[in-house]
């Protein structure tokens, strides 16, 4: 699966993309993903991250699939 990173979180994980690939039959969730993430980059730019699957907002339970799209990126706020 293609991982993106975007605004700070791309800058502070020096970063902008990666590819993981899953073992055939794998169950792994957006909260799974985060998990293995936050073992490799620090829990601190994971905890309060959102995340988007193929281009669509997507929930800490969701299921993730080898060819998904998954994207990163802090909260916004505007004003």
């Amino acid at each position: 699966m293609n991982i993106l990173y975007f605004a700070s979180l791309k800058e502070e994980l020096k970063v902008a993309n990666e590819v993981i690939e899953l073992d055939a039959g794998s169950n792994m969730s957006v909260a799974d993903l985060k998990s293995l993430l936050a073992e490799k980059y620090g829990e601190q730019h994971f905890s309060n991250i959102l995340c988007a699957v193929n281009h669509t907002i997507a929930q800490d339970s969701d299921a993730l699939k080898n060819h998904d799209e998954v994207a990163f990126y802090p909260p916004v706020t505007g004003g």
